[in-house]
Parts: C-alpha cells; sequence; structure tokens
C-alpha cells in the first residue's frame, strides 16, 4: 500500500487536515529540530507560545509551529523577516 496514492499532491493537500492540530512538546521539539531545552528556552524568551496547557504538559498549535520554523530558516539563511 502507498501511503500517497498521488505522488505530486500539494503540501496543502497531504496536511491540510493538521492546520488546527496541537503538538506535544516532544513533537514541536522535533518539528524545529531542537532539543527540549531549546523548544523551553523559546518560550521562556517569548518567541513561542503553547496554545494549551494541561497541567504540566504544553501543547503547540502546528500554524505557529510553522510560522516559527520558517523565521528561524530565515535567520540561518541571513534574511530580514518583516
Amino acid at each position: 500500500m502507498k501511503l500517497f496514492q498521488d505522488e505530486n499532491s500539494t503540501h496543502e493537500q497531504v496536511f491540510g487536515h493538521s492546520t488546527d492540530a496541537e503538538c506535544t512538546a516532544q513533537e514541536a521539539a522535533e518539528y524545529l529540530e531542537v532539543s527540549i531545552a531549546t523548544l523551553r528556552r523559546y518560550v521562556q524568551g517569548g518567541k513561542l507560545r503553547p496554545c494549551k496547557v494541561v497541567g504540566r504538559n504544553q501543547f503547540f498549535a502546528a500554524y505557529e509551529l510553522r510560522a516559527l520554523k520558517r523565521a528561524l530558516r530565515n535567520v540561518k539563511r541571513g534574511v530580514l523577516s518583516p
């Protein structure tokens, strides 16, 4: 069985359902390709806010993670974001 039947699918077609998805701190760190400690520093520094906190667990909105990843990529490339 193929995971994606059409190899020419757009990102939106494949992942559009996850627009409002929430990620755990571990999933967020993996997506951003950083350690949990770095993710916690992003939260403490105001670069990222959890969309929900349940007890000691923080959850992050997928759209905010995408925006932060894009911003971090631009910084690495030397591109100033608006």
